[in-house]
């Protein structure tokens, strides 16, 4: 039995495969066409491949890692900074870590530290602000600064009173390095500046530590010559 078109299956499968071939050819065809045009090019040797990368820099390695720490916590910090407890103008701003002393505070309070640098905050904006300080913070820290001073301003006038005293109390709480702080005397700018104490660094510690040898072995001698 025959179909209406008067084909078969097999004539189809074969004009198929006569398709296929005929475009197998003129492939065939067009490559070698290309081959003889571009039989006068020679391959080009490469001598060296570069098999990795230079060694990134130390410094900018540093950098780099450094500047992902401040994302981290710049991060962390925006999403405390939803709800921030509103204090007053000439509130004074107190706060200590558990294992510091309270003579520190009473030492921040009457100016016994000296900073060792300042900012100012006057006619930021708060995330113009939030970014000052967190840079601040992390040179501070990069140079192992014990004592620095923020000056922020009492906020007495604006519909939204201590805005910027209020922000940077709240996220002075919030950072690690942070052990204590305390509203400036008034010949530091008192509730509208903080003194703050941040953590000893890998320096500092180390050195305190030879110190603390020095004078263990200066005392084991004396004691021998006893």
């Amino acid at each position: 039995m025959t179909n209406s078109d008067n084909s078969t299956p097999t004539e189809d499968f074969a004009a198929l495969l006569q398709s296929e071939a005929a475009a197998a050819a003129a492939k065939s065809d067009d490559r070698k066409t290309f081959l003889q045009e571009m039989g006068d090019i020679k391959r080009v040797k490469q001598d060296t491949v570069a098999t990795r990368r230079a060694p990134m820099d130390k410094e900018l390695a540093k950098l780099r890692q450094e500047a992902a720490v401040i994302d981290k916590k710049e991060a962390e910090l925006e999403a405390s900074s939803a709800f921030v407890p509103q204090l007053d103008p000439n509130e004074v701003l107190e706060f200590r870590r558990e294992g510091v002393q309270p003579y520190v505070l009473r030492r921040l309070k009457n100016g016994e530290y000296l900073e060792a640098d300042y900012i100012d905050l006057h006619g930021k904006t708060v995330e113009e602000a939030y970014t000052v300080v967190m840079r601040f913070l992390e040179h501070a820290k990069r140079e192992e600064f014990r004592c620095v001073l923020i000056i922020h301003g009492k906020g007495s006038k604006g519909p939204r009173r201590a805005l910027l005293k209020s922000y940077v109390a709240h996220w002075l709480k919030q950072i690690p390095e942070v052990l204590a702080f305390h509203s400036a005397p008034e010949w530091k700018g008192g509730t509208g500046s903080v003194y703050i104490i941040l953590k000893k660094g890998d320096k500092s510690r180390a050195a305190n530590r030879e110190q603390h040898a020095k004078r263990q072995i200066a005392s084991s001698a004396n004691w021998n010559l006893r």
